[in-house]
């Protein structure tokens, strides 16, 4: 079976160490993204995410992640961040590892997530196409957080939106 992968990057213009605690740390998750988090910031430490379900173009509200439990699986301070998440209850075709990396660049780090593995199937379309948004919706709203300290856990959100939103601050 052949299968795609997700892989979103963006320079966001903050320190890695900064963008780390960004995202294992459960009270700075809380302020950003999530309507609540529960972390252990450890290799093989538990990790519990709840996603609000985030209004969509026309004030629709739009599919969220809902509830995932999983464990922290490759940490590496200022470098990495990776999870290893329990199947929610019915899902079907999601693989469980997501990545992402931080390097340091000039002027702030390049982040990259990597979420791989969905299958190549025309029947698995939509859940690819799902997932793919809300990660983009997450790394948008990673950049408008660390850039500005601002927040938008409600709305949907893409990496274009938020340049423009973060680009006169340069």
């Amino acid at each position: 079976m052949s299968t795609r992968d997700i892989r979103l990057a963006a320079f966001l213009r903050a320190k890695p160490e900064l963008i780390y605690r960004t995202l294992t740390s459960a009270r700075e998750l809380t302020r950003w993204w999530l309507l609540g988090a529960e972390t252990d910031a450890r290799n093989a430490g538990r990790v519990r995410m709840i996603w609000p379900r985030a209004r969509g173009r026309g004030g629709r509200r739009a599919v969220g992640f809902g509830e995932r439990e999983g464990v922290f699986v490759d940490l590496e301070p200022a470098r990495k961040v990776a999870w290893l998440w329990k199947p929610a209850r019915g899902e079907k075709g999601v693989p469980p590892l997501a990545s992402i990396f931080i390097l340091p660049a000039r002027g702030g780090s390049e982040v990259t997530l990597l979420h791989a593995g969905f299958s190549s199937a025309a029947s698995a379309d939509l859940l690819y196409q799902g997932h793919a948004r809300a990660w983009e919706d997450g790394l948008a709203k990673l950049k408008l957080y660390v850039e500005t300290g601002r927040t938008c856990k409600l709305e949907s959100v893409d990496l274009e939106a938020v340049r423009i939103l973060t680009r006169s601050r340069r």
